[in-house]
């Protein structure tokens, strides 16, 4: 924390900095910017948090943000952030910055203004996201403790679906919206398909809905995934004939429903998954 330096002060909270190395970062800290100036140095315990934000139109779009934005609130944001990524290990793209900040902002305010906004994915997105659900209701807690306001499971559920918004780099809860409902149409194939019940508490459930939530954030991007492994896709779908069956039913589906072609690689991945989901049913 050595030789940061203002740039420019963004309110008595906030300010804009250069470490020593002179890279740009944006520092907190109560009172911190009260009656300071540019070039001048940041005493060391005045510091609570410093931003390293790497693009320079997410670290200006932070900026804008905090100008006008009390403390707790940027305070309360920055835990959730660091509760998700410290100790669930969720890698976030660094625009949840912005993006969460300026939600918990503008949530609280609606909540004093006796606004609350129902959430219609709620069941799905705990269902689904259960970590990141975990994250929002630890969220609907903290910002109990320094506001007075409970927000509740709604809002429980909204937090975590920026959450799962900045894992995924999906451009907005609109498409986390999308993800979630192409995950239910895919899981609803497979139980049709093989006329089963997914046990919900399995390991085998489990790995294959993490890589659905990434499978269908490609799809939605037209990211094709390629990792050249024909030979082994030929083996499994020669030994593996019924398991395929349904991977066929999936890319028929997301084809015609999103014009977006599956392709070796993706099948494979599918297919492993079906299969393992199969056996464990099988036992």
């Amino acid at each position: 924390m050595d030789n940061i330096i203002i740039e420019k002060v963004i309110n008595n909270n906030i300010i804009s900095a250069y470490e020593k190395s002179g890279a740009e970062v944006i520092v907190m800290g109560r009172g911190i910017g009260f009656k300071k100036k540019q070039g001048e140095m940041v005493p060391a315990d005045q510091i609570s948090k410093i931003f390293r934000i790497k693009s320079r139109t997410l670290a200006e779009q932070f900026k804008e943000l905090l100008a006008n934005m009390p403390l707790e609130r940027v305070r309360i944001s920055d835990e959730i952030i660091s509760h998700a990524k410290d100790h669930l290990k969720l890698k976030l793209n660094q625009s949840i910055y912005v993006t969460l900040t300026d939600h918990i902002n503008s949530a609280v305010a609606r909540y004093r203004e006796g606004i609350a906004l129902k959430n219609m994915m709620k069941i799905d997105i705990r269902k689904f996201y259960p970590k990141e659900y975990q994250v929002g209701m630890h969220a609907i807690e903290w910002i109990k403790e320094q506001t007075g306001e409970d927000l509740g499971d709604d809002e429980a559920a909204f937090i975590a679906m920026h959450i799962v918004s900045a894992e995924l780099n999906a451009q907005n809860i609109t498409d986390v919206n999308q993800i979630t409902e192409l995950i239910n149409t895919v899981l609803q194939i497979v139980r049709i398909h093989f006329k089963i019940d997914l046990n919900e508490e399995s390991i085998s459930y489990e790995r294959f809905l993490t890589h659905l939530k990434f499978f269908a954030a490609r799809v939605f991007d037209h990211m094709e995934y390629k990792d050249t492994m024909q030979e082994i896709y030929k083996v499994m779908v020669e030994q593996n004939e019924n398991a395929f069956s349904g991977v066929k039913k999936i890319a028929e589906y997301i084809k015609k429903q999103y014009n977006y072609k599956l392709t070796i690689d993706e099948q494979l991945y599918l297919l492993i998954h079906i299969k393992r989901i199969l056996d464990e049913q099988t036992k």
